[in-house]
C-alpha cells in the first residue's frame, strides 16, 4: 500500500476546513455566555443573592473609552439560566438523529447546514433579545438543534476519508478547532463587548459562520469517488486503504457495546469532562463580572 503526501492534499485539506468550521461552532456556542454580561444591568442577578462575599471593585489605571451603546436588560438570575441552558435543550435531542441522518444524507450536507444554521440564528440573536426573552430562548434551542448534529456528521464523513493509518492525526486536526474556538473567542468576545457593543460579537461570529459554510459547500465532497479536485493518486491510496474497515453487518450488536466495561469508562469519563467544562464555559463569565467584579476588558 503507497503513501500520498499530506500537504495539499484533499484530506488535509479537509481536516482545515472542518478545524475551522469547529473554531467557529463552539465560537458560536460560547459568545453569549461572554456578552449576557454585557445584556445584563449591572447586578441584577445579586438581586435575590444574599449568601455570596463579593469581591470589592478593581481599581483600574486604564483609561480606555468603552462602548456604552448596547441595550440592557432586566433579566435576573433565573432568567439568565433559561437563557444560557436553552442551547443545550435543543442540542441533546439531535446528537443521535445527527448519525442517522449523516447516513441518508451525507456529512457533507448535515455539518454544513448545521452550522450555517446555527450562523444565521446567531445573526438573529440581537434582534430575538430585543423582541423578548422567550424569543431569545427559542433562538438559543434552535441554534443547539443545528449544532448537535456536527459530530456525528463529522464521524461520517472521516469514516470515507480517513485512512486508518492518519485516522488519529486527522481527527485531531478537526476536532482542535473547537478547543481552540473557545480559548479564542472567550476573550475576543469579551473586548469586542468592550470596544465596540455585544451586538458586534453575534453579528461578526455569525457572518464568518455563514462565509465558512459556502467554502465547505464549494470545495468538499462526502467521499473520495466524488471529489472534484483529488488526485487519482490520493483517490486509489484512501479507498484501498479503507476497503477492509468498514464493516457489512447490519445489525447493531447492542448486547456487546452495553456490556463493554471500557466503553462504561469512557461514557463516565466524558460525563465528568462535558459536566465540568460546559458549566465553566457557560457560567465562568457571569461569575467573574459579578462576584469577581472585573469588567468585559479584564
Amino acid at each position: 500500500l503507497f503513501s500520498v503526501p499530506a500537504c495539499c492534499s484533499a484530506r488535509y485539506n479537509l481536516a482545515l476546513l472542518a478545524c475551522f468550521g469547529f473554531f467557529l461552532l463552539y465560537a458560536l456556542r460560547v459568545n453569549l455566555s461572554v456578552a449576557l454580561v454585557d445584556m445584563v444591568e449591572p447586578n441584577t442577578s445579586l438581586a435575590k443573592n444574599t449568601t455570596s462575599n463579593v469581591c470589592p471593585e478593581h481599581s483600574s489605571t486604564r483609561n480606555v473609552p468603552r462602548n456604552t451603546t448596547g441595550e440592557k436588560y432586566s433579566w435576573d438570575a433565573d432568567t439568565q439560566g433559561w437563557i444560557l441552558g436553552s442551547f443545550f435543550y435543543g442540542y441533546i435531542v439531535t446528537q443521535i438523529p445527527g448519525g442517522y441522518l449523516a447516513s441518508k444524507i451525507g456529512g457533507k450536507l448535515l455539518l454544513g447546514f448545521g452550522i450555517f444554521g446555527t450562523s444565521i440564528f446567531t445573526l438573529l440573536t440581537p434582534l430575538a433579545a430585543n423582541l423578548g426573552v422567550g424569543y431569545l430562548i427559542a433562538v438559543r434551542a434552535l441554534e443547539g438543534l443545528g449544532e448537535g448534529v456536527t459530530f456525528p456528521a463529522m464521524h461520517s464523513l472521516w469514516s470515507s476519508w480517513a485512512p486508518p493509518l492518519e485516522r488519529s492525526k486527522l481527527l485531531s486536526i478537526s476536532y482542535a478547532g473547537a478547543q481552540l474556538g473557545t480559548v479564542v473567542s472567550l476573550p475576543l468576545s469579551g473586548l469586542i463587548c468592550y470596544y465596540m457593543s455585544w451586538v458586534y460579537v453575534f453579528y461578526i461570529f455569525g457572518a464568518l459562520g455563514v462565509l465558512w459554510f459556502f467554502f465547505w459547500m464549494w470545495l468538499v465532497s462526502d467521499t473520495p469517488e466524488t471529489h472534484r479536485s483529488i488526485s487519482q493518486a490520493e483517490r486509489e491510496y484512501i479507498l484501498s486503504s479503507l476497503k477492509d474497515q468498514l464493516s457489512t453487518q447490519k445489525s447493531v450488536p447492542w448486547r456487546p457495546i452495553l456490556g463493554s466495561l471500557p466503553l462504561w469508562a469512557i461514557v463516565v469519563a466524558h460525563f465528568s469532562y462535558n459536566w465540568t467544562f460546559y458549566t465553566l464555559l457557560t457560567l465562568l463569565p457571569t461569575y467573574m463580572k459579578e462576584i469577581l467584579q472585573f469588567d468585559a476588558q479584564e
